[in-house]
């Protein structure tokens, strides 16, 4: 099989992609031991989890993430002692 043939095959196969996608993620090699005890459903949570936190970040105004309700700015100037 050729490297083209290879791509191709790959390009193709959309849980193959969210495999690699992952595995990226974390620094893991796709025949590693650990790649291979992750189930088809940890890759999709996983994933899904990914696509949750880029939603995040793409809605917040700042692009940096999403913001918790139940953070107090005041208090946590107060506690920091105006360091921070």
């Amino acid at each position: 099989m050729t490297a083209e043939e290879i791509i191709r095959q790959l390009e193709g196969n959309s849980m193959e992609r969210l495999k690699w996608l992952v595995l990226r993620q974390f620094g893991v090699l796709p025949r590693s031991k650990t790649a291979g005890e992750l189930s088809d459903e940890d890759f999709i949570v996983c994933g899904a989890h990914m696509v949750i936190d880029r939603r995040l970040r793409s809605d917040a105004p700042s692009g940096e993430g999403g913001t918790n309700g139940s953070f107090d700015e005041g208090r946590f100037s107060q506690l920091s002692g105006g360091r921070i």
